[in-house]
């Protein structure tokens, strides 16, 4: 879900559509360059170990120089179930949301291509392979309510109005807001700030980033693979913000203060008839960010004996082009009392807005290093992977883009992430004849400059081949509980109050099948 990087003044001084705009391309270059635990079943549950190791679809797109191990052609797809659970406490208020999500992850093909003479020494063989692996699942909600008696949703909308002339205009007819004794000063609510009000915020996220992967590999000698391949990358995140708040209006007394001249305060006037009566608000944000990119791939596995193999890879940043679209509206209803439903007087309803950008992201480059020792019935196998996310770059492709323009985002970028590395380790054991047990963890550093904390992944899996080169593996994945806070919407100063939000407490659940035949 989201989380704000943005310094307040630098959101206050944006209209709430460049506050949408600015905030969704910080939230791609994030999730853009923070991949999941992916690829088949068989490698998730050695916790990702990809590196030193092959014979397996995942190899396409993480070393392809695994495919030299294939001694006959594959095919696979992998089915994925997440479950996401979300606590939060607002207000006093505790509430968990659950969002199960069932989809295709992995899908994927290897050719097998003898090319040697003689079975120990020369190119055995160039393998050809190609996958469609979903590197991210972005699906997630979170609701969370309460009681707020500290301040209003209608604080912010009036500092918004105070740096956005066209929606001031336009909310200035919701009769929920009055101008100060003094023009220069803005607006404020002409609804009760510290009065108890019932406050509910709805966060849903979803979307996806696919990597198509083209690769090859080679065996030479069974001593020597290599590999290298390009990536096609497709990508979309969704995101729906709604804030509804119910309370009650001023009476005249209470707005005289700030502006004793206003039409709320005289008795015979439109503005008057909106003075105590109850009312409720919701405000509106939905974004959807579509893109392309590509990238490269190449990596060797050398085999000093027949008991050890030794990895080495790299991937190149991803170029992605992205287009973003907004949407933005407000909604205000009015009631004779704080239990009906129907309408006191027609509903307020907001001038569209939203808008439209086009620009890149370059999310970071990545190496790893891994080992794989071989037992009598078994392997262990360990990566050790560094990425370079203070790599990340924006690129502002806009037609009406200004020179200059993403020098700011870039040093921001630059000052909230660092490079990090993550470890990988994971063992496979074999049972039967034809059944495997797998088990294994992932780490995760921290890619941020602010903390050190990273996350992790606990992992376990079972394999089982049957008589006729058909296969299936499962794997449960169990991550890390994570928690971070949400602000449902910000503050200026001048309110004196803060801005509410919630800690956001989430855990997930993975469970993923593959299906594959050899042949």
């Amino acid at each position: 879900m989201k989380k704000s990087i943005l310094p307040l003044s630098f959101l206050l001084a944006l209209s709430v559509q460049q506050v949408a705009m600015a905030q969704s391309i910080y939230d791609d270059a994030k999730i853009l360059s923070l991949d999941e635990l992916n690829g088949t079943a068989r490698f998730r549950a050695m916790g990702g170990v990809n590196t030193a190791l092959g014979g397996d679809i995942s190899s396409v797109s993480g070393n392809p120089a695994g495919l030299g191990f294939f001694g006959q052609s594959d095919v696979s797809v992998s089915l994925n179930v997440l479950n996401n659970n979300n606590t939060t406490n607002f207000f006093g208020n505790n509430k968990s949301t659950n969002y199960a999500k069932f989809g295709i992850d992995n899908a994927g093909l290897v050719l097998y291509f003898p090319t040697a003479y003689d079975q120990n020494y020369g190119w055995q063989n160039l393998n050809i392979g190609v996958s469609v692996n979903r590197q991210n699942n972005y699906s997630a909600k979170v609701t969370y309510s309460g009681i707020n008696n500290q301040n209003t949703l209608v604080q912010y909308m009036t500092d918004v109005m105070h740096s956005a002339s066209g929606f001031a205009a336009d909310f200035k007819n919701s009769y929920l807001v009055e101008q100060f004794a003094n023009p220069e000063d803005g607006y404020f609510p002409t609804v009760l700030e510290a009065d108890p009000k019932g406050q509910q915020i709805d966060l849903i996220a979803g979307g996806y980033k696919y990597l198509t992967n083209f690769s090859i590999g080679a065996n030479y000698s069974h001593k020597f693979y290599i590999g290298g391949g390009v990536g096609l990358l497709a990508y979309k995140n969704t995101y729906e913000s709604n804030v509804y708040e119910r309370g009650w209006t001023k009476r005249a007394d209470e707005i005289a203060p700030d502006n004793p001249n206003s039409a709320f305060t005289k008795p015979g006037t439109i503005q008057n008839k909106y003075t105590d009566i109850n009312y409720s608000i919701s405000d509106r944000i939905m974004s959807e960010s579509t893109g392309y990119g590509a990238n490269f791939n190449f990596g060797m596995i050398i085999k000093p004996t027949w008991d050890w193999n030794i990895g080495l890879t790299f991937t190149s940043p991803t170029w992605t082009t992205i287009k973003f679209d907004d949407y933005l509206d407000t909604e205000v209803h009015y009631y004779d009392n704080e239990t009906t439903t129907s309408d006191l007087y027609n509903p307020y309803y907001s001038k569209p807005d939203g808008g439209s950008r086009d620009y890149s992201i370059i999310s970071p480059w990545k190496t790893a290093f891994g080992l794989t020792k071989f037992f009598g019935r078994g392997l262990l196998s360990a990566d050790v992977e560094y990425v370079g996310y203070n790599s990340i770059q924006y690129v502002d492709e806009s037609a009406d883009a200004m020179i200059g323009s993403d020098v700011e985002i870039n040093d921001e970028l630059k000052a909230t992430y660092k490079g990090a590395f993550n470890f990988r380790v994971g063992t496979e054991v074999v049972v039967t004849d034809r059944l495997t047990a797998r088990a294994g963890y992932n780490y995760r550093g921290s890619a941020f400059k602010d903390t050190d904390k990273g996350n992790s992944i606990g992992t376990i899996g079972l394999g089982y081949i049957f008589p006729n080169a058909m296969y299936i593996d499962v794997t449960a994945m169990q991550y890390q509980a994570t928690e971070y806070y949400h602000q449902t919407y910000s503050l200026a100063p001048l309110w004196k109050s803060e801005a509410p939000g919630t800690d956001v407490k989430n855990k997930r659940f993975n469970a993923v099948m593959t299906i594959g035949l050899k042949f």
